[in-house]
């Protein structure tokens, strides 16, 4: 294919808050021959692109590789994932799994010093975050130029500490070793850049008169005080990458590198530390399986990915099986049996729990996702009056675990918990890479999310004008096994609510 690009970005510098609802624009003019010959420029008075084709918009599913791009190492996917979803969904993998060997070569075993900022609304990020984001956006931008990437952080901070930025730069280059063929850095200004295409930078916008819009949205690191608690301490957070199609989420990848595999949670389970701290027996798996600082940075025993494809099914992959398959057997052979298909908790006569057994898995930080304790009062009108128990000197749910990130809706979609809710303060809406994500892989494995009078979630906007938070309307969220429990759980919370 051939490109000639043509940019032309606002001398607005880019804003120092990490976070904004509506992102800076970038000004592109293309041009180019690939069966289609498009030209495109913004009109600042109605604030849209406006298109002029000389064929018919561009209407194939999926994305497609860019022929200027090196090939990337091809994943064997489960069959039910459709072939015109296979690229897009062989790249988000790698790109998570990317950022996986670096966030898992960064997050401390115990509690950390690791180089943190606090950021405007009071929430850590660390150097862990920014070297997620320039990797996984790195390799998605490598294949899809043209498509629009929404995510957590930006440059500015690192642009201004050259301290901080080297640490950044250390800990990709760390983990580069044997990883050419899916990211390989060339200096410390790609990775700036890379950071930066999720905040607007070198990024296209939506063209209306095409027929899909296609924008990634990026959590690099989703549970930072869980990843700064520590592996053996139990802490949890995960990266959460999702691929919308005008206003669909269509792929979805949740990597969570500190999670129990499917074939260890039960034995993990009975020994009382699945998602706790770790028993002396794992530390010392753990320490024995390490060869160096960066080869064999996953055991068999935690780490994996849960993998969505819209109308295809949800599956598990543990990571250390993925790398295994990728880079260590003979002649890259692979097969679909590291995939496990995941279901929720059955509905139907086979099913071992009703909804006054059912577990909750919940957000750790409760001042954020449960200010008022709403659930606690939902969990008592559910499992009666014995629900609550004293645990450390503070009330909590009998039947339920907390871990931190958007890999609780992994939890919900193999089946171990069955209420996932979270419940902010009055006013707050929540980022789009903090739900879309975790959406997809929950309504894949037959589970349900709504916002909290039992709506679905509209992700329309998302992407408009660079939109990035989901609409005023969702004032909180409600995940379950869906069915009869979901009924059940909004009946709960407005009962709670109207009392």
């Amino acid at each position: 294919m051939k490109c000639i690009l043509t940019r032309f970005v606002l001398s607005t510098a880019l804003s120092a808050k990490p976070r904004v609802e509506s992102f800076r624009i970038v000004q592109h003019v293309e041009s180019y021959t690939r069966s289609h010959l498009r030209s495109r420029t913004r009109d600042f008075g109605s604030g849209k692109w406006q298109y002029s084709t000389s064929l018919t918009a561009l209407s194939l599913r999926g994305g497609t590789e860019d022929a200027a791009s090196i090939s990337l190492p091809h994943v064997t996917l489960p069959p039910s994932f459709v072939q015109e979803r296979q690229y897009d969904v062989n790249t988000a993998i790698l790109s998570v799994y990317a950022s996986c060997r670096v966030t898992r070569w960064l997050q401390p075993n115990t509690g950390s010093n690791i180089a943190t900022i606090t950021k405007q609304d009071a929430s850590p990020v660390t150097i862990g975050d920014f070297a997620s984001q320039a990797t996984a956006l790195k390799v998605l931008h490598e294949k899809f130029p043209s498509d629009m990437f929404i995510a957590e952080e930006g440059s500015a901070v690192l642009r201004a500490d050259d301290v901080l930025s080297d640490k950044v730069w250390n800990a990709v280059t760390a983990v580069s070793s044997g990883m050419e063929s899916i990211c390989c850095w060339r200096d410390k200004e790609e990775l700036l850049s890379s950071i930066d295409y999720g905040q607007g930078i070198d990024s296209s916008d939506v063209a209306e008169t095409i027929e899909r819009r296609r924008v990634w949205c990026l959590d690099p690191i989703d549970g930072t005080k869980g990843f700064l608690r520590g592996r053996i301490e139990g802490g949890q957070y995960c990266i959460a990458l999702a691929l919308l199609e005008d206003g669909i989420p269509v792929v979805s990848v949740l990597a969570c590198p500190n999670q129990p595999t499917y074939s260890n949670r039960q034995r993990l389970t009975d020994e009382k530390n699945a998602y706790g701290k770790w028993s002396e027996d794992e530390i010392k798996e753990a320490e024995n399986s390490k060869e160096d600082n960066t080869n064999n940075l996953f055991t068999s025993n935690r780490g994996c990915l849960f993998v969505a494809v819209c109308g295809c099914g949800c599956y598990e992959v543990s990571i250390s099986d993925l790398e295994r398959l990728l880079f260590r057997s003979p002649n890259n052979e692979q097969d679909t049996s590291i995939w496990n298909r995941l279901q929720v908790t059955p509905l139907d006569d086979t099913r071992e729990k009703t909804p006054s057994q059912a577990t909750f898995c919940l957000g750790v930080e409760r001042g954020f996702s449960d200010p008022k304790g709403t659930v606690l009062k939902i969990a008592q009108l559910l499992h009666g009056k014995d629900a609550l128990m004293v645990n450390d000197g503070v009330q909590d749910i009998k039947n339920s675990f907390r871990m931190d990130g958007q890999g609780k809706y992994g939890i919900l979609a193999r089946g171990e918990a069955e209420y996932f809710l979270r419940l902010p303060k009055p006013g707050y809406i929540d980022w789009v890479w903090d739900v879309a994500a975790g959406y997809l892989i929950l309504k894949e494995a037959g589970g349900m999310m709504t916002d909290v009078n039992g709506n679905q979630i509209d992700f329309s906007e998302i992407g408009v004008n660079r939109l990035a938070k989901l609409p005023n309307s969702v004032q909180g969220l409600l995940g379950s096994c869906g069915g009869v429990f979901h009924d059940v759980l909004i009946d709960a919370y407005k009962s709670v609510e109207k009392s």
